[in-house]
């Protein structure tokens, strides 16, 4: 069984070469989180069944270095794993392993079932680089909440995410972002109304100079039985 390998390039003055974000931290393109100033640590996210949820993984290696990305898991086949590189705001869908040279960010997309055991799964980010393995460690925590199936609304629309936004390219950041606030939307549906509009209204979200603000609304819904 491989092992964790973080300390693999501190050596060589290397920074961390695998690093894991919410979908919500905006990334450039050297690899750094510019937004915000503490990105939500990645180890133990809770993730709903029916759904689709989303993270960011960074490759950064020095210029010209070759790597190969894979995500294991444990229990095997727990949920289905889509790895997309990003380019801007496109997303290109890429196989596994995933090859690349240099510094890149990934987007890797599960979707969990929704007869999926309520239980702790391993998925788990594998660079292979310089023939060593560095792993980073995520036990995903597959939660009660389920996304309702047919096309339902939520009552709260979450600051015109849904509605001032158009699905331009289906297979884009944006595009993908959307999609997981509709779920999200249709998980308030169920959601105590007034509880709900109590925590969370009204909002400021166009204000927020945190990216991620969004993940308390998400955090609250996934708590839903």
């Amino acid at each position: 069984m491989k092992t964790a390998v973080f300390l693999l390039f501190a050596v060589a003055g290397w920074a961390q070469p695998l690093r894991v974000y919410s979908e919500f931290a905006q990334i450039d393109a050297s690899g750094k989180v510019t937004a915000p100033a503490e990105p939500r640590e990645i180890l133990s996210p809770a993730i709903a069944r029916n759904a689709f949820s989303s993270f960011q993984v960074v490759v950064d290696v020095p210029r010209g270095t070759a790597y190969q990305l894979y995500v294991a898991q444990n229990p095997e086949n727990a949920v289905e794993v889509t790895l997309y590189r990003e380019n801007g705001d496109k997303l290109e869908r890429v196989p596994q392993p995933a090859s690349g040279t240099g510094t890149q960010v990934f987007w890797m997309d599960l979707w969990t079932a929704r007869d999926a055991a309520v239980q702790r799964i391993k998925v788990e980010p594998q660079l292979r680089v310089n023939n060593d393995w560095v792993i980073y460690p995520i036990e995903a925590r597959v939660m009660s909440a389920t996304v309702p199936d047919g096309d339902l609304t939520g009552f709260a629309t979450f600051c015109k995410w849904t509605q001032d936004r158009q699905l331009v390219n289906p297979v884009s950041v944006s595009s993908f972002h959307l999609r997981n606030v509709q779920q999200d939307d249709a998980m308030a549906s169920i959601a105590p109304r007034e509880e709900f509009e109590k925590l969370f209204f009204p909002c400021d979200a166009s204000k927020s100079p945190d990216p991620e603000w969004y993940l308390r609304i998400r955090d609250y819904l996934l708590r839903l039985r």
